[in-house]
């Protein structure tokens, strides 16, 4: 019986000892793995819409200060001048920076635009009532910039349309399920 319980020891000290090895084996595994480089799926430019406008980055960097430290004002406040620029209503000697919002009735924010010495100026951001993105789109000093894109209300891309130096280069077209359906390209000279 002796026998019995110090074999029944030996194997328990043998199998615990090769299951700290094994941890360690898997450890290195596992971090073999993680120094591997996954593939790598470069998806196709397509270089008839692509932008040499400055990047939202660079857009907003045109701000002295971070945006949501200028002040944000409701649609009905912002009054546009002769001027074509926007100001804040009855402060019209300097053209608004900051951000303009419009909601739904239930509060929900519709649209937020950035403006910059009275011209649009970063994002405008649209969205359905039922808080879906309905439209996206950049502005650099009130110009189009890059890629305006819009969704259905099922949250399915529905158009991009492509900006470069103030031209527009085309636009691509979705139905409802994400199946292209045109493809515009306005002929560059």
């Amino acid at each position: 019986m002796k026998l019995y319980y110090l074999s029944f020891f030996c194997l328990v000290c043998f199998f615990s000892g090769c299951d700290s090895e094994v941890i360690d084996e898997t450890e290195n595994i596992n971090q073999f793995i993680d120094t591997e480089q996954e593939p790598r799926i470069e998806e196709e430019v397509d270089n008839r819409f692509v932008s040499n406008d400055r990047i939202l980055k660079e857009i907003f960097s045109d701000y002295e200060k971070p945006l949501n430290s200028f002040p944000q004002i409701w649609q009905d406040e912002a009054v546009v001048q002769k001027n074509g620029r926007l100001y804040r209503e009855n402060i019209t000697d300097e053209p608004f920076t900051g951000t303009v919002v419009e909601s739904f009735d239930d509060g929900s924010i519709s649209l937020e635009t950035s403006y910059y010495r009275g011209l649009p100026h970063g994002q405008q951001v649209r969205n359905f009532p039922n808080g879906q993105r309905a439209l996206e789109v950049n502005f650099d000093q009130g110009s189009i910039v890059g890629t305006k894109s819009r969704w259905w209300p099922n949250g399915v891309l529905r158009e991009e349309g492509y900006w470069s130096e103030q031209k527009f280069l085309g636009r691509r077209l979705w139905d409802q399920t994400g199946r292209l359906i045109k493809e515009e390209i306005v002929p560059q000279n």
